[in-house]
């Protein structure tokens, strides 16, 4: 059955919502979803959910895992939307949640899988740079596996995120200083098991 362009039908009416939706802010949509509406929640989920996939994908180099994942952290979220008090990014609690799912996922899997496969590295279309740096990206995914967990997860979240040490912290809920010592372990450690290597 069509349409016809009419207002009040239900497809219509769903159009119209979602799009509303889309206009409002992340802390405008919590409300709603707080005081018991479901639609809005969507619209957090597609906002977010790509920067979601993508730091767990980082973290357990598998897209199927990754995924399952990422869902998880939403329906997460959505039980604890209540517990959620606008004190943080509501993306950066999310990034809690994830990073959480994705350190508990790593203890019960041993040894975990590599997990860089792509790193910022400049691109060229010279066949022996390119070898050399697929060979890099190699040993530095091999590296950061071997990484302790809170040392992989701060170069993760600072490095491959590009977050700041401020926004890592709150994710981590550790002191910023932490944060900091424990990047520069990890960036050490990665340069000495690459020297070893080479």
């Amino acid at each position: 059955m069509k349409d016809n362009g009419n207002p009040t039908s239900p497809v219509n009416q769903l159009t119209e919502k979602l799009s509303k939706y889309r206009e409002l802010s992340d802390d405008e949509l919590i409300k709603l979803v707080k005081a018991g509406e479901v639609e809005p929640y969507d619209e957090l989920v597609r906002r977010h959910q790509i920067k979601i996939h993508d730091l767990c994908y980082k973290m357990v180099r598998n897209y199927d895992d990754a995924r399952d994942l990422a869902q998880e952290t939403f329906i997460k979220a959505f039980r604890k939307i209540n517990t959620f008090h606008g004190r943080s990014k509501f993306s950066t609690w999310l990034y809690r949640i994830a990073m959480n799912n994705c350190l508990n996922f790593i203890k019960k899997q041993r040894p975990t899988e590599q997990l860089y496969e792509e790193i910022r590295i400049g691109k060229s279309d010279d066949p022996v740079q390119i070898f050399k740096n697929k060979r890099f990206r190699e040993q530095l995914r091999e590296a950061v596996a071997k990484l302790p967990e809170v040392q992989r997860a701060v170069f993760t979240l600072r490095t491959l995120e590009d977050l700041s040490y401020e926004e890592v912290s709150e994710i981590l809920k550790k002191p910023v200083s932490t944060i900091k010592v424990n990047h520069h372990l990890a960036v050490k450690n990665l340069r000495n098991q690459m020297k070893a290597e080479q």
